[in-house]
């Protein structure tokens, strides 16, 4: 049987555990308010798992029964929320992350439910580590990766388009250049996939293009 205070030391553990997993996603809600399974419902997740493996212990000491029967239900539960924080617009898919912490938050619910304190810990900390620096990580790599498409009405004349190249060749890497369609005689459309240089003000860029001699509309897409 389990004193009172190991069960306390467990709920405990839990919530501060569950806790800390929960402030890293609250704090992409506030930063991006983007609706995200936050601090209590990370809390709520490990509290709960904590309890079922707390009750598993106890009907097995008093039943002789199986004491991972009510846990191990926790692991294939789970999946029902984590399914409710995943979001689809579009083609875009949102809330995997999220989903895959709350199903992690869980399994370190079981553990310290369970009294393995440092297996819950360092778990815990695991999860932070790739959820802040990892994430991190991430991020850059794919801002390093992200390329701008702009659409650009020009006239049909070497020095114009030229002009236009040697612009967007100082402020970032060109990608690709296609000619999309002609307009009218002597005009044409250019889409270009460009990279742009880190800090380089877009706006300014847009105006500088679309004040060129020869350029009648310029365009960006995402």
């Amino acid at each position: 049987m389990l004193s009172e205070q190991e069960i306390l030391i467990r709920m405990f553990m839990a919530v501060f555990l569950g806790g800390l997993i929960g402030l890293e996603r609250e704090r992409l809600y506030v930063t991006l308010r983007a609706y995200s399974a936050g601090f209590r419902t990370h809390i709520l997740v490990c509290l709960g798992a904590a309890l079922a493996m707390v009750v598993s212990e106890e009907l097995h000491f008093q039943f002789k029964g199986d004491a991972g029967r009510i846990a191990a239900q926790v692991i294939s539960g789970i999946g029902f929320l984590g399914a409710g924080a995943i979001l689809r617009e579009g083609y875009l898919v949102r809330g995997l992350t999220t989903a895959a912490s709350l199903w992690a938050v869980a399994c370190i619910g079981l553990a310290a439910g369970a009294g393995y304190y440092l297996a819950a810990t360092l778990t815990t900390f695991l999860v932070l580590f790739a959820l802040v620096i990892l994430g991190t990580i991430e991020d850059q790599v794919r801002k390093a990766r992200h390329q701008d498409v702009l659409c650009i009405a020009v006239c049909d004349h070497p020095e114009t388009i030229h002009q236009v190249g040697s612009l967007l060749e100082e402020v970032g890497i060109i990608r690709k250049i296609e000619v999309e369609k002609q307009l009218q005689e002597n005009c044409q459309i250019m889409q270009v996939a460009i990279q742009f240089k880190p800090h380089v003000d877009q706006v300014l860029v847009l105006n500088k293009l679309a004040a060129m001699p020869g350029v009648y509309r310029v365009e960006q897409q995402r």
